[in-house]
């Protein structure tokens, strides 16, 4: 994931955690940003943030899907576990080759990687905006801390403890 301009597909996970913590805009560090429109279902007309608040990213790019299609690749990939906007993700990724996949959903993060994709959740958006330049030390330490106790999203004390050592000392 250099430091060129990124492109991802995203689920509904992050966009609402960074909503519910005041920091959806984040996702401007990626340079186009696919989302398929059972994703915009989950998030605006489920009322988890507003069309305005999405359509502010200067990098979003809405995906209406042929449904028959998408559901012969749940079938082939065997998908029925999972959620309309999950497999829209997954069927989008494929469909126009980009295999950054930003998901914070276990179930999905795994079979993105069964499909040679790239998962990254809303902590690792936050890693990443910190270790392009786009936020502070302060913010990437605060959203994190922020993800935990303020957004629906389920992550342990120990993954976000983890999460600021890996800011401070990243791996290489």
């Amino acid at each position: 994931m250099g430091s060129g301009k990124l492109t991802a597909v995203t689920d509904s996970g992050p966009i609402i955690h960074l909503t519910e913590i005041g920091c959806l805009s984040i996702l401007s560090i990626f340079g186009n940003l696919h989302v398929p429109d059972a994703v915009w279902v989950e998030t605006v007309e489920f009322g988890r943030t507003s069309s305005e608040n999405l359509l502010r990213l200067p990098n979003l790019h809405r995906h209406t899907l042929p449904q028959d299609i998408v559901r012969q690749f749940i079938e082939n990939n065997n998908l029925f576990e999972l959620h309309s906007g999950e497999c829209e993700c997954l069927y989008l990724s494929r469909q126009i080759n980009v295999p950054l996949l930003l998901t914070d959903d276990l179930a999905v993060r795994e079979t993105a990687k069964r499909l040679k994709l790239t998962p990254i959740g809303s902590l690792g958006i936050v890693a990443k905006a910190y270790h392009l330049g786009r936020i502070s030390m302060t913010d990437a330490q605060s959203y994190i801390i922020d993800l935990y106790e303020m957004s629906s999203l389920f992550v342990t004390k120990t993954i976000v403890e983890m999460a600021i050592e890996q800011l401070q000392n990243p791996k290489k």
